[in-house]
């Protein structure tokens, strides 16, 4: 009995390794032709599949390949623009109730016979939070002996918050930054806020530039003193044209539409001497 599996197993693997002549024709011509055994056959198959397997794992791990078919996003995506979306709802949320407040207190002035005060800056803790304040004498004096301390010193380069000083920012537009400052790939930050956020000048200047192109909407470049300019990319609309005069804060348009149609986005990008900087060192968002 076990004689007789032995003969199969030996005919099997005889039969698998005898090569076979496999030829194309044209007519009479032969075209082609190679001498394959089935066990080599299935080997070239299997080692063809690993090859087009890997090549595709490669693809998929190190492309945004699968970024670019209809319909897929991955839950790192969904999760970030859910975050990013209930971000801004929260924020919107804390401006209205902050507006509707104001409404209220200034209807029981009308009504008790007073005039309500009028208001240049939003009622927004936010806002109120990225205000400049600038240093006392005694801060000044510590941080110039810290900055000649040998032990503490920066290669010369001023502190981000003196830089700041020089220009007294605001942020361009309430929001969250999605994506950050990249010296070899994006020379700014992008914003996303609320539908039809609006976008603001970060500090006063002039308008150098206001166009539109196809892959960057309405573009305003802002030119502000030391050197420093703003670009403000993705506006569906614009408030200013080439030659005006803006202050900080001053609204200059409005955010586009991202992907999301619940949210728009903003890329925003600051220069100096003609070299793009982190604009997160100068703004708090």
């Amino acid at each position: 009995m076990d004689m007789k599996i032995f003969k199969k197993v030996n005919s099997w693997f005889g039969s698998a390794l005898r090569k076979r002549h496999i030829a194309v024709f044209d007519k009479e011509e032969d075209i082609w032709h190679a001498d394959l055994s089935p066990m080599m056959l299935t080997t070239i198959c299997i080692a063809v599949v690993t090859l087009v397997f890997g090549v595709l794992l490669l693809l998929v791990a190190y492309t945004p390949l699968l970024d670019l078919m209809p319909g897929y996003r991955t839950n790192a995506g969904r999760s970030r623009e859910m975050l990013i979306r209930s971000i801004v709802r929260i924020d919107s949320l804390e401006r209205k109730m902050n507006d509707m407040l104001t409404y209220n207190e200034n209807r029981i002035l009308v009504v008790s016979g007073k005039t309500p005060a009028m208001q240049s800056v939003k009622n927004d803790s936010l806002h109120r939070s990225k205000t400049y304040v600038a240093p006392s004498k005694a801060d000044s004096l510590l941080r110039q002996k810290i900055e000649n301390d040998e032990r503490y010193r920066l290669n010369g380069a001023k502190s981000a918050i003196l830089e700041q000083n020089t220009l007294n920012t605001v942020a361009p537009m309430y929001g969250i930054i999605s994506e950050r400052f990249n010296a070899k790939g994006l020379l700014g930050v992008r914003v996303n806020g609320a539908k039809d956020a609006q976008v603001s000048a970060i500090a006063d200047g002039m308008v150098i530039l206001s166009t539109w192109s196809l892959d960057a909407g309405h573009c305003v470049v802002i030119q502000h003193k030391d050197n420093y300019l703003s670009v403000y990319r993705h506006l569906s609309g614009v408030l200013l044209s080439k030659g005006e005069r803006v202050q900080g804060a001053q609204a200059i348009g409005y955010a586009g539409s991202d992907r999301d149609v619940e949210l728009s986005m903003l890329e925003f990008e600051l220069w100096r001497d003609g070299k793009a900087v982190n604009p997160e060192l100068y703004i708090i968002f």
